[in-house]
């Protein structure tokens, strides 16, 4: 099943993430030279949602989403965990645990999160590309992500940062296998949340032992040497987001 399948809208050109997340440790060892873990995508082409440089209302509150703040939507293409099911557990996972392990109010309130009122497919084409973030839910992402275990974002229309240093992206999409969420426990919030630190500008580990306390960085990743369990944000993942969002990464 393919991207187009699943979405009216059609935004071009798009980019793929190029990393992706295992439901098991796949990749096979690669060593190299110690370095210092490289949190957040640098240089020309930096791989986030435009909107986390600003935030146009009230901190944590208001009657909706501003244009600088990100409006998500769901959608399902299993009968097997339908969106009405998995759309308030992504909202809770986002938006409505305690403060120190959810993305939203991330950066200073810069990752401002907002579910939308109908899932993603419910939307007409304009209303829907007014929409920052999806997040979808499918048996399989195996020709979009790149293998049957992996689950991605994907990263579409970019456009210059008003700094014009950098190159970011006016929408980006989520893309969840239904047996990663199945349970709709700490396993489903793990994967949620990492995806989730990629549309926010975060990397996979790039190396062997490239592993820190992060959400980015756990035992996912047992084949780089990452054996933390943590499922959710981390004061780490804080601060390299604020740098994103301050544009000091």
């Amino acid at each position: 099943m393919d991207e187009q399948s699943l979405a009216p809208r059609q935004r071009f050109p798009r980019w793929m993430l190029a990393g992706w997340m295992a439901t098991a440790a796949v990749v096979g060892f690669h060593h190299v030279p110690t370095a210092n873990a490289s949190h957040s995508h640098t240089g020309w082409n930096q791989v986030h949602i435009a909107t986390i440089h600003g935030n146009d209302g009230p901190v944590g509150g208001g009657s909706g989403p501003g244009s600088q703040d990100e409006e998500y939507c769901v959608m399902s293409s299993t009968s097997a965990l339908p969106a009405a099911t998995i759309a308030p557990f992504i909202e809770q996972t986002l938006a409505k645990l305690a403060f120190n392990i959810i993305w939203d109010g991330a950066a200073d309130w810069r990752v401002d999160l907002w579910r939308a009122a109908k899932f993603c497919n419910q939307y007409t084409t304009a209303e829907r590309n007014r929409i920052e973030l999806e997040f979808r839910v499918a048996e399989s992402w195996a020709s979009l992500c790149g293998g049957e275990q992996y689950a991605c974002v994907t990263a579409v229309n970019p456009v210059t940062d008003s700094s014009g240093r950098h190159q970011h992206y006016m929408y980006m999409n989520a893309h969840l296998k239904r047996e990663q969420m199945a349970a709709m426990g700490d396993r489903a919030r793990k994967f949620i949340n990492h995806e989730t630190g990629h549309l926010v500008g975060l990397k996979d580990p790039g190396y062997y032992g490239d592993c820190m306390h992060s959400v980015m960085h756990n035992n996912l990743y047992l084949s780089y040497g990452c054996t933390d369990p943590v499922w959710h944000p981390t004061s780490s993942d804080f601060v390299s987001v604020r740098n994103i969002a301050n544009r000091a990464n």
